[in-house]
């Protein structure tokens, strides 16, 4: 269809341009013919005289035998000529311009050329028109628009043999591609190499190794998961199956069928807390493709007064305070959910690992670039030589009243890094440590 379009249109443009040099050939020949007669005009004895030469009318001659016309008029009338040739209009001033018109004689149509002379001591001016009809003009323009339409009858046809030889030709790079990737193995994310490429498939081949990388990290994420949920479950599971055992054998009235209720209690609740813990860390690591798509305006002061109000329950059990503050305006683009699962989880951390009577503060401030939310506690705090390690998976501190799974920091920078957020540890003046997590105020800026 396109190339049938572009042959319409230089077949149109073919045709105005044949019509155009063919006219202007032609028109040539009319302005000579003319001319040879306007030279021969002279003045003898007080009246006009000229002389039609041979060569006026036999350079007009042709084969299709067209009929020439002429007239020699002073001042309108008629010195010479066909008296009811039809008169095209002229401009006494322009004398030696020719002037070409199209007009009608004897039920033929005519192409007419006139000239105006001026002959000394002869007020009117001589206006001398040749006139022919134009049998071999549309028989010129017919015989050029009939090779127009073959050679582009020729070309279209010609392409039509071609192209699908070209296709395949050029699809053969692509057909390389596809059986190196029919040929490899399900677990096989190594990137297509670029060598044997053709310049126009490398971006596609770009796009499908970062799609492959993509898949690896997500395969890789669910790997881990799986390692990582069997290897620390198998000890709350351990614990329950024993204390089970012991209440099958003593049952509840004993004082160790009691003790075994509540350690299977205890460990349901660590049991509950991990996986709880383990579905956010997958979450986090398996929605970094989609945080664009998941981004809202979020309020986090509201958000963070919210995870403040939630952990009350858990802080008054520890005997541990909470203190919220927020300042300025702390409207972000981010993904909420993300946000307060991050939150959350330095809060929680900050109270579980706080000692009795100790204090949890919660503050959101307006920076130029984003939000800050800083955690600081009062507790025991972090040795600087551990740091490094604090968010890496199952990495607990040597502590006797450590409960927790070791996933709530590798969580938090885990989300952090989707949020595009910074995140910084340090000590806390007067004791304790200060965690501070910044926001950018649009996630689509931050990536970028």
């Amino acid at each position: 269809m396109p190339t049938a379009a572009l042959a319409l249109v230089l077949g149109v443009g073919g045709a105005l341009i044949i019509n155009s040099i063919v006219e202007s050939v032609n028109d040539r020949l009319l302005d000579a013919s003319a001319r040879s007669i306007a030279d021969t005009l002279a003045l003898e004895d007080g009246e006009i005289t000229l002389d039609l030469p041979p060569s006026a009318f036999g350079m007009l001659e042709n084969d299709e035998r067209d009929n020439v016309y002429y007239s020699v008029r002073v001042g309108g009338e008629l010195l010479t000529g066909y008296p009811d040739l039809p008169q095209i209009k002229t401009d006494p001033a322009r004398t030696d311009d020719i002037t070409f018109a199209y007009s009608a004689y004897r039920d033929a149509p005519i192409r007419v050329a006139a000239i105006v002379r001026r002959v000394p001591r002869v007020e009117a001016p001589v206006v001398v028109q040749v006139a022919e009809t134009l049998e071999a003009r549309n028989s010129l323009s017919s015989r050029m628009l009939a090779g127009l339409l073959v050679l582009e009858t020729l070309i279209v046809g010609l392409l039509v043999l071609l192209v699908p030889i070209a296709v395949r030709w050029g699809l053969v790079p692509l057909a390389e591609v596809r059986r190196g990737i029919a040929s490899r193995s399900p677990t096989d994310f190594t990137p297509l190499t670029l060598q044997q490429v053709p310049a126009e498939l490398r971006s596609f081949v770009d796009a499908f190794n970062g799609l492959l990388l993509r898949l690896e990290n997500a395969v890789e994420g669910l790997r881990r998961f799986t390692a990582d949920a069997s290897h620390q479950m198998r000890t709350p599971l351990s614990i329950l199956r024993a204390h089970l055992q012991v209440l099958k054998r003593e049952g509840t009235g004993t004082e160790g069928g009691r003790a075994s209720l509540a350690d299977i209690d205890t460990a349901t609740v660590r049991l509950q807390r991990l996986l709880t813990q383990l579905l956010a860390l997958a979450r986090a690591e398996g929605n970094r493709e989609n945080v664009m798509r998941l981004a809202r305006n979020v309020d986090l002061a509201a958000l963070a007064r919210s995870v403040a109000e939630d952990h009350v329950p858990a802080a008054l059990a520890a005997g541990v305070e909470i203190e919220f503050d927020a300042e300025g305006s702390a409207a972000v683009r981010t993904v909420g959910e993300f946000a307060r699962e991050l939150i959350s989880n330095l809060v929680d951390n900050a109270i579980r690992y706080n000692r009795r009577g100790g204090t949890v503060w919660l503050w959101v401030t307006a920076e130029e670039a984003g939000v800050r939310v800083v955690v600081e506690d009062d507790g025991p705090g972090i040795p600087p030589g551990m740091r490094a390690h604090i968010f890496q998976r199952f990495r607990r501190l040597d502590r006797e009243h450590s409960e927790g799974s070791g996933l709530g920091l590798a969580i938090v920078s885990e989300l952090a890094t989707a949020l595009g957020g910074g995140i910084a540890v340090t000590d806390r003046a007067g004791g304790g440590l200060r965690v501070v997590i910044d926001f950018p105020r649009d996630l689509a800026g931050a990536a970028a």
